[in-house]
């Protein structure tokens, strides 16, 4: 069955305000990102009205959503925060980094003579460099995405050169400045 208008502005009612509060804003605070007066919020809150679609879409993705879920009958128990999505994703980091110390600490204890192992560090770099293309493809905003990508290029060339012991292996940052450009290249091209 479909939405009345009435029911409509009521589920909007009821999802905006319950948002907002599990977000900790006033009605104020919510009024200044969407450049609005607090009384359009008081206004919505109380079903009297519905912001336009441009205005639920703003308001969607403040609170992580999607317009559907600003008009559904229930709104979702708990809002991933901007501050629990960097912490999920400084956790997951931190995940390449704890393994790589766990193998720095075994090869050292099993392999004392040999004093490679200092590069698992390194190794680390690309690894945590995609598990943050991930969580940017996932929440964050290109910029995001554009510094881990470039943080990747950049970090598996310094593993390359570190690792690999040719001669003048140092022209991979020849071959990484390339690759730079072309995701700049890339990235403008997805911007327009």
């Amino acid at each position: 069955m479909p939405l009345t208008e009435e029911k409509l502005k009521e589920c909007f009612a009821n999802n905006l305000c319950h948002y907002r509060k599990q977000l900790g804003l006033t009605q104020t605070e919510l009024a200044e990102k969407l450049n609005y007066s607090d009384k359009s919020i008081s206004k919505w809150e109380r079903g009297d009205g519905l912001p336009d679609l441009a205005v639920t879409a703003q308001l969607a993705d403040i609170f992580g959503l999607t317009v559907n879920d600003m008009i559904a009958e229930k709104p979702r128990k708990r809002l991933l925060t901007t501050r629990n999505k960097t912490v999920i994703t400084l956790l997951s980091i931190g995940l390449a980094w704890l393994v790589a110390t766990v193998l720095f600490f075994l090869f050292e204890i099993i392999f004392p003579n040999i004093k490679i192992w200092w590069l698992f560090y390194i190794y680390a770099i690309p690894v945590s460099a995609i598990v943050g293309i991930v969580f940017s493809c996932i929440w964050w905003k290109k910029i995001h995405i554009f510094t881990a990508i470039s943080t990747l290029i950049w970090s598996i060339a310094l593993c390359i050169m570190l690792t690999v012991n040719v001669h003048k292996i140092s022209l991979i940052f020849i071959v990484a400045a390339v690759v730079q450009i072309l995701t700049i290249l890339w990235f403008c091209i997805k911007k327009q």
